[in-house]
């Protein structure tokens, strides 16, 4: 594990790949590795698919694994896959078609976020880490501490990532089973889907009315129903119990 000066933040020692490989031992969505052009300001072309696809067979020993490519708006190539071994060497990636690159994960489909309270800022964030880990297997990727300038007290909230997108409704630490909920800062909501569990970008799903929750053309003409709570709103309302409950906001 590797910490800040300020022991406020914590990420996980291990290498993005290492992360990746261990997603074997959980359950999680499909992997998204997202490819960039090196040069911040530049985009990748668009490529021939043909001679992109070639590409991709010469480099990756497991691109039958490969379920998506597609190219962003901004200029970025996404791979889709469900295996991690295929994941980690698209990692490995360091140029595209003669094109350097940078490559990284999409985190959000494979990791989940919750909430611990009440942890005393004397225990420092590896002990912390390294208590979670012990008592629930669970492999974290990072943590933050929200502790506001000059305030004197003696316990905070520990936001946790950890690997894997099922939540248990416990986790125990210290003898305790304490009760946790998941975590969305700032919720970004997809537009196509309206769900809060990945960005639009990655979604591959038919888009809906955020009205009704169903698949129509025209004015929605049917009572509202909320696709993540089920209430009577529309899936953008702003009294959605489902936001109220996960939207945390930290100065």
């Amino acid at each position: 594990m590797q910490t800040s000066p300020s022991e406020k933040f914590l990420k996980s020692g291990k290498s993005t790949n290492e992360l990746i490989l261990r997603l074997g031992q959980n359950e999680y969505e499909d992997i998204n590795i997202l490819i960039s052009n090196a040069e911040s300001n530049s985009k990748i072309p668009q490529l021939n698919p043909f001679t992109l696809q070639s590409f991709i067979k010469d480099k990756i020993n497991r691109h039958t694994s490969i379920q998506n490519m597609k190219f962003t708006r901004q200029g970025k190539i996404i791979l889709t896959t469900q295996d991690p071994v295929c994941a980690a060497q698209l990692l490995n990636l360091e140029t595209v078609v003669n094109i350097p690159v940078s490559t990284n994960v999409i985190w959000e489909n494979i990791t989940s976020r919750f909430l611990l309270y009440d942890i005393p800022t004397k225990v420092s964030l590896i002990e912390v880490a390294e208590e979670l880990t012990r008592n629930n297997g669970i492999e974290i990727v990072e943590m933050r501490r929200f502790v506001k300038q000059n305030n004197t007290r003696e316990t905070s909230p520990v936001l946790v990532t950890k690997l894997g997108t099922p939540l248990p409704g416990n986790m125990k630490i210290w003898f305790t089973n304490q009760k946790i909920q998941s975590f969305i800062d700032r919720p970004r909501q997809c537009v196509k889907c309206y769900s809060f569990m990945h960005p639009s970008r990655v979604c591959e799903k038919t888009p809906i009315c955020p009205s009704c929750g169903e698949i129509h053309s025209g004015i929605c003409q049917v009572p509202q129903k909320c696709i993540n709570c089920q209430g009577e709103h529309s899936a953008t309302s702003r009294c959605c119990p489902f936001i109220l409950r996960n939207k945390t906001s930290w100065n």
